[in-house]
C-alpha cells in the first residue's frame, strides 16, 4: 500500500504541510524562547499543519470522504442540538409534564 492509496490525491500537499510544520518546529527549536522569538516559527507550523489537514479533506473519496463532509456534519450537530434542547426544555422527549421534577420537595415549598 503506497502513499497515495494510504493519503489520496492530497498526497503531496499533505507532505508539503508536514515539511512545513517541521522547518517551523526546527526554527522555533533552535531560536530564542520568548513571545517575540516565537512567534513566525509558529504561524509557520500553524500554516503547515493546516495544509496537511486541507489536503488530507481534498484527496479524501469514499468512504473516508465522508468524514470531512461539512455540510453533513454542521446537519449532524444541528439534529443532536435540536435533541438537547427538546430534552432540557420538555419538547418531545417522551416525558409527563406533570411539573414534578422528580427529586425532593423539602425546601422549595412542593414545587
Amino acid at each position: 500500500m503506497g502513499i497515495e492509496e494510504t493519503l489520496g490525491d492530497g498526497w503531496r500537499q499533505v507532505l508539503g504541510g508536514l515539511g512545513l510544520f517541521l522547518v517551523g518546529a526546527i526554527w522555533g527549536a533552535a531560536g530564542e524562547m520568548t513571545i517575540d522569538g516565537m512567534f513566525w516559527p509558529l504561524v509557520v507550523m500553524m500554516l503547515g499543519a493546516l495544509g496537511a489537514i486541507l489536503g488530507m479533506s481534498l484527496g479524501a473519496g469514499g468512504a473516508h470522504g465522508e468524514s470531512f463532509d461539512l455540510r453533513t456534519a454542521v446537519d449532524d450537530m444541528t439534529n443532536m442540538l435540536n435533541d438537547l434542547q427538546a430534552k432540557f426544555t420538555g419538547g418531545d422527549d417522551g416525558g409527563d409534564d406533570s411539573g414534578d421534577d422528580g427529586g425532593d420537595d423539602s425546601g422549595d415549598d412542593g414545587e
